[in-house]
């Protein structure tokens, strides 16, 4: 409580000072105008427009990570959890790759989105969201200029999850998490040369809870059994284990211009991520069915390293709305089981590829084409074709790449395996039209999949490999309008599944928003409005935390009932505030659901929001 007294005596000045900020009609030299920033990607493709910081209110309401997605991840009920995704993903890339992707898929800094930020005066970012529950996610961005072609940057984010059951306090832990980005980068006076670098250290912690424990003589409680108060009626199943996962990860990408249209350029890569399992009370925890059917020892610890060099260098260029680029990529990496004394295990992957589209006088419409094909022993195969013509996109992918690290090798005390899996395959076709108009909108979009070599883990949490293809389709179809005071939108996904045994998916995905805008005191904006989830129920894969991955089970549905959260959005100037009651239906019928089978997901609970940039 004290911690909240706190937090609202932080917020106080805002309120007391609001009618004084609100009447002021000075206007700031220094703004989101003057601070801008890019990405690799721009880079590479020779766009040098910047992006501009978002100063929207739409959509600032929603207080989780999993809720700003749309709430398309099934996870374990909390924030930062492990989790996978509702809607089947292409992979992004055709490299060998560990394949856990439990949290660093969801939580962890992308380099590929790195901002690399030019700014006219110091800009910093700080955003805070508390709930009433124990969760709390921090924000932190600051960049500055050393010099009008020198910028260095640090972005720091922080997320604490406490446990809903078996809390000896409220503020016992279930998730631990810090990531920070330092970033810099340098365009000479002559604007030859240009330096993007940026390090990257994630550190990710889950207590390992099992879900809720049950009543002798049954295997779950049916959502009717349940009971509100959850941390006084239900405890954990496990005690004892724990998951952790720290990467560091230094990148480096430099150009320099040869001639007009033409550049050399060379990216490097270092990352060392490591993880760890241990279970220091295996025979308490064996009778929760997580390992498998004879365990001998008592305790584990599982450390694996993971560590890759990779360099990729080329040449681009643009040429009368052509832009190209072509290069080899070198990558030699290894993933060792620690706790086993292994070493060694390097392996190399060499790639040669770049991309070459078109982009048509209008800037609307483009023909973008990246290829990338292993050689020697790399049977590495990734094509990617994307058409752009006014408001309608087609895509194309097809992808072959090496089978997951995991899947073909693991060791430890309760079990081991030493595979040879075929490499996995995609075909991919996509298209989307963009109709909108100054009050309306209409987006479908339909994703066709042919997933060949399919990699799971079974009910007995062993790894197979699907030896048939797969169809899988999802059409996603978001429609809007927006009136005088009032915003209704909808998203529709229908997820079509060739193999229901395998893929386990919500057949029925529906996100529904109502929004209603209130001018105060003819100066302040307010937004008040509803945001209606449903998940058709589904069969979803269980949580292995020995494994720290998903597994195919068949004994319990998960949603299946619909969630209504309210909100309220406003700004003060430039600081967005926000405060919504989530799960506001709870009892209605029924005093909770599942996310993940033996996982409830989170209970009623209050949060708010602050978001406050500052830009001198």
């Amino acid at each position: 409580m004290s911690k909240r007294l706190w937090l609202l005596f932080l917020l106080f000045p805002f309120w007391s000072s609001a009618q004084k900020i609100l009447n002021d009609t000075v206007q700031n030299v220094y703004g989101p105008a003057t601070t801008g920033y890019l990405m690799e990607k721009d880079v590479l493709l020779d766009d040098t427009l910047l992006h501009h910081p978002d100063t929207l209110i739409d959509g600032f309401h929603l207080m989780t990570l999993n809720h700003r997605n749309g709430l398309l991840w099934q996870d374990l009920g909390n924030e930062g959890t492990a989790a996978k995704n509702m809607v089947f993903k292409l992979p992004a890339n055709s490299f060998t790759e560990t394949g856990w992707t439990a949290f660093s898929q969801f939580y962890a800094p992308d380099i590929e989105n790195v901002k690399y930020y030019n700014t006219r005066s110091p800009f910093t970012n700080m955003a805070y969201t508390q709930s009433g529950n124990g969760m709390s996610n921090l924000g932190f961005t600051h960049a500055q200029n050393i010099s009008p072609y020198f910028n260095v940057a640090v972005n720091v984010n922080r997320i604490v999850a406490s446990k809903q059951w078996s809390a000896s306090t409220s503020e016992d832990r279930l998730v631990d998490h810090w990531d920070y980005t330092l970033s810099t980068n340098y365009l000479s006076k002559n604007k030859k040369y240009r330096f993007l670098g940026a390090f990257v250290n994630f550190n990710h912690k889950q207590e390992e809870q099992g879900g809720i424990s049950v009543f002798e003589g049954l295997n779950f409680i049916p959502e009717a059994d349940l009971s509100g108060d959850y941390n006084t009626n239900y405890q954990e199943r496990l005690t004892g284990i724990s998951t952790r996962e720290r990467w560091n990860n230094a990148h480096i990408y430099h150009q320099f211009q040869l001639a007009k249209g033409v550049q050399l350029f060379h990216v490097f890569d270092y990352q060392r991520q490591k993880y760890f399992q241990r279970d220091t009370l295996i025979s308490r925890n064996f009778p929760s069915g997580i390992y498998p059917d004879s365990v001998e020892a008592e305790k584990m610890k599982n450390y694996y390293f993971f560590n890759n060099i990779q360099n990729r260098f080329g040449f681009k260029g643009t040429f009368k709305g052509f832009k190209y680029s072509l290069g080899l990529t070198n990558r030699i990496y290894a993933l060792n089981a620690v706790h086993d004394g292994e070493t060694g295990n390097r392996k190399t992957e060499i790639l040669v590829g770049g991309n070459a589209g078109y982009w048509f006088p209008d800037s609307t419409s483009y023909l973008d084409n990246e290829v990338y094909l292993g050689i020697g022993e790399s049977p590495n195969v990734f094509i990617r074709s994307n058409l752009k013509i006014k408001q309608f996109d087609l895509g194309f992918r097809l992808i072959s790449k090496p089978s997951y690290l995991l899947f073909n090798s693991f060791s430890s005390q309760v079990a081991s395996w030493d595979n040879n899996f075929k490499n996995l395959t995609y075909t991919s076709f996509s298209g989307k039209i963009n109709l909108s108009g100054q009050k309306a909108w209409f987006s479908p979009v339909a994703n066709i999949n042919l997933v060949g070599n399919h990699l799971y883990f079974d009910q007995n949490q062993s790894p197979q490999q699907l030896e048939s293809t797969a169809l899988l389709m999802d059409f996603d179809v978001n429609a809007g309008v927006s009136l005088k005071n009032w915003k209704v939108e909808n998203r529709f996904i229908l997820n079509v599944i060739g193999n229901k045994e395998v893929f386990r998916l919500p057949a029925v995905i529906n996100n529904f928003n109502l929004e209603y805008h209130v001018k105060y005191a003819k100066v302040l904006d307010l937004y008040f409005g509803t945001d209606l989830y449903f998940r058709g129920a589904y069969s979803g894969d269980a949580y292995s935390p020995y494994l720290r991955s998903f597994y195919l089970q068949d004994g319990q549905n998960v949603w299946g009932y619909p969630v209504a959260d309210v909100y309220t959005n406003f700004m003060i100037k430039r600081v967005k505030l926000a405060f919504s009651f989530n799960y506001l239906n709870k009892g209605v019928p029924t005093q909770g659901y599942y996310t993940t089978p033996d996982y409830l997901a989170m209970g009623r609970t209050f949060h708010l929001k602050v978001n406050w940039p500052l830009f001198d």
